[in-house]
């Protein structure tokens, strides 16, 4: 699957959120916080790694890896 242009999160029913790619770049609101889409958790738990956040971490792969392990329940 390809990804696509990075898209308003909050402008989608909560029903899509199964169908976006983990990786999918997303925004919430304004397209100035942007985040990488990483999942959902069997709770229901909408895991994305925000931009600015990982900004504040000392490694951004890591920060991601992390929760991307946390979405897929590992």
């Amino acid at each position: 699957m390809r990804y696509q242009p990075a898209f308003n999160v909050w402008a989608m029913p909560d029903a899509f959120y199964k169908h976006i790619q983990p990786g999918q770049w997303i925004y919430a609101g304004d397209k100035t916080n942007k985040g990488i889409f990483l999942g959902v958790r069997k709770s229901g738990t909408v895991v994305v790694a925000w931009y600015q956040n990982a900004k504040n971490q000392k490694s951004f792969r890591e920060y991601v890896k992390t929760l991307h392990h946390y979405a897929s329940g590992k």
